[in-house]
């Protein structure tokens, strides 16, 4: 079964050229070095294709953020740039904060698969350029939560029961002291849209990458159990609302010919409520694939703006659901 409370895992390197201004002060001709070294190391890891931000549509640009391929930041960057592998898994974003911001993603705790994949292109990276580094503070990033390793190790998790009971400011607390932090969907800054939350190292400095990989891990797994723990508390406590809920969403998706991404949003909460309870069946299909794959920027590249995208939408989740009962 699909776990719907640790959704995703990603590492993301954070690296600077030695002898370049960051992104904010950096020349045209510098872009052109940090574009070169990095591309090539690229295409020596996996099947790499180069976009340059500028030249994307707002349709693409809204997908590759909702798809945490790139983030908002970037966006604001003149020399913006993007290598994306093929499979999607890889993304390396060129001048947001840094010079060059690689991650890796997977589904669920995979935190140890996604550092080992963009460590493999870092040391492609180092053998293709020198990087600002420092023997006493490390790799020299542009914010000072990053200078050390450059690692952010983070994990997407889905917290409704959390949330819905008050407990997310008693746990932002907690894991402020054990040097982690959490935030929105879309990273610092943003909403929990869906009840999404990243956890993930607030610092790099002082530890060491298997440490940094072992906390956030380990945080993660603690998390998804009080997760569950609460849960079924509320699910004992109120058993006919939440089953009703439940309900309500699941015949709702099975039936709508029309839907609102904001309307999708709040019926997979309750949907992933009933998979993880057991109420419904989870069958084979993943649903917050399928919430991305129903956000308004994926529908519009796979049908095109003039088509009616709550009614695509809604076809494509019936189609979804009636698989996942066989």
């Amino acid at each position: 079964m699909t776990d719907y409370i640790v959704i995703s895992s990603r590492a993301r390197l954070a690296r600077n050229l030695s002898g370049v201004k960051f992104p904010s002060k950096i020349t045209p001709d510098e872009v052109v070095v940090v574009e070169r070294a990095a591309l090539t190391a690229a295409k020596k890891v996996f099947d790499a294709a180069f976009y340059r931000i500028s030249d994307l549509n707002d349709a693409d640009l809204e997908y590759l953020v909702e798809g945490h391929f790139i983030s908002k930041h970037l966006l604001e960057s003149p020399y913006a740039a993007l290598i994306l592998s093929k499979d999607k898994r890889m993304s390396v974003m060129l001048q947001e904060e840094d010079h060059i911001r690689s991650q890796y993603i997977l589904p669920g705790l995979s935190l140890e698969e996604c550092f080992a994949a963009v460590k493999e292109y870092d040391e492609m990276l180092r053998g293709e350029t020198y990087l600002a580094y420092d023997k006493q503070l490390g790799y020299l990033t542009a914010c000072p939560t990053n200078v050390g390793t450059g690692l952010r190790a983070s994990v997407m998790m889905f917290l409704p029961a959390l949330s819905m009971s008050g407990g997310i400011g008693e746990l932002e607390n907690e894991l402020k002291n054990a040097s982690l932090t959490i935030r929105g969907a879309l990273g610092e800054g943003s909403k929990a849209e869906g009840y999404r939350y990243q956890i993930s190292n607030a610092i790099s400095l002082g530890v060491t990458e298997d440490r940094i990989l072992n906390r956030v891990e380990s945080a993660a797994k603690r998390i998804k159990e009080i997760e569950w723990n609460t849960l079924e508390t509320h699910y004992e406590r109120d058993r006919l609302r939440i089953e009703d809920s439940v309900m309500r969403s699941d015949a709702i998706l099975r039936s709508a010919r029309i839907l609102t991404q904001d309307e999708l949003e709040s019926l997979i909460v309750y949907e992933k409520i009933g998979v993880i309870l057991g109420l419904i069946g989870a069958g084979g299909v993943n649903l917050d694939e399928l919430t991305l794959l129903c956000k308004s920027s994926s529908l519009m590249r796979l049908v095109g703006r003039d088509s009616n995208i709550d009614e695509k939408r809604a076809e494509t989740v019936r189609k979804a659901i009636t698989q996942k009962e066989e």
